[in-house]
């Protein structure tokens, strides 16, 4: 996108107001003020120091190499579809249909689509905070207001207060952002605080956003975090996020689910 105001004039005032009103990103802030410093270590972006696995990048390359560079399938490459639906079954232990699966530009994209399909200008979004900022950014932008429930903080633990967050909904309310295992408390939800928050969607009517990226970063000996795919059935309200950033060094490239 290119946007230049004509000398002596401004046509800011012109754009919508979720635009002009959208906060620059703190995240980027803290980028550009370290990205040429030597010596600091980025811990900004959740982000690993490895580079992506040689057999993605050579898959990578042999793609670009036989010319694979044109459009594609609008919910991404069948076969890319099919490989998730059956790592999410070797996961979850549960069938997945290809169907369910749409390859978008990011996860940041999964998250503002997601965020799109549900609520809009007059709508309350629920998101636990401290949260990443973008969640909050992607509920403004769409027109959305953000309602933030703080997290309680004792002996050195974020917990879920599920009374506080029940008592925020209201007859705007559209849906809840649940990050779990959440950037950047750690908190990571049980399976009962699951459930309970899938019965405040199921008593309310109200979407759950299932932001599970880090689902896999846990140091308990298991395999995964708790996981709204082993409680929810097919009618519940449910929306995931995903992302290839972070299980497979791949921030760069820009690709999520």
């Amino acid at each position: 996108m290119n946007f230049v105001a004509p000398t002596g004039s401004t046509l800011i005032p012109d754009l919508r107001p979720e635009a002009r009103e959208a906060p620059e990103s703190g995240i980027v802030e803290v980028m550009n003020y370290g990205r040429l410093r030597e010596g600091l270590i980025p811990l900004w972006v959740g982000e690993g120091d490895l580079p992506t696995p040689a057999f993605i990048r050579e898959a990578a390359a042999r793609s670009l190499a036989a010319g694979e560079t044109f459009y594609t399938w609008q919910r991404g490459i069948p076969e890319l579809r099919e490989a998730l639906a059956r790592y999410h079954e070797r996961l979850y232990g549960q069938p997945f249909s290809p169907e369910r699966f749409y390859v978008t530009g990011s996860g940041m994209q999964s998250l503002q689509i997601a965020v799109r399909m549900i609520a809009g200008t007059g709508d309350e979004l629920i998101i636990p905070t401290p949260a990443w900022p973008n969640f909050v950014a992607a509920a403004s932008v769409g027109g959305a207001r953000p309602v933030c429930v703080p997290m309680d903080y004792e002996q050195g633990r974020f917990t879920l207060d599920l009374g506080k967050l029940e008592a925020a909904i209201t007859p705007r309310t559209r849906g809840m952002l649940i990050n779990s295992p959440a950037n950047p408390t750690g908190w990571t939800a049980t399976r009962e605080e699951q459930e309970a928050l899938l019965a405040l969607s199921r008593k309310h009517g109200i979407w759950i956003v299932a932001d599970e990226i880090y689902g896999r970063f846990v140091y308990d000996g298991s395999a995964r975090a708790p996981s709204f795919h082993d409680i929810i059935a097919e009618e519940d309200r449910v929306l995931f996020v995903q992302t290839f950033s972070k299980n497979w060094a791949m921030t760069g490239w820009r690709i999520g689910w």
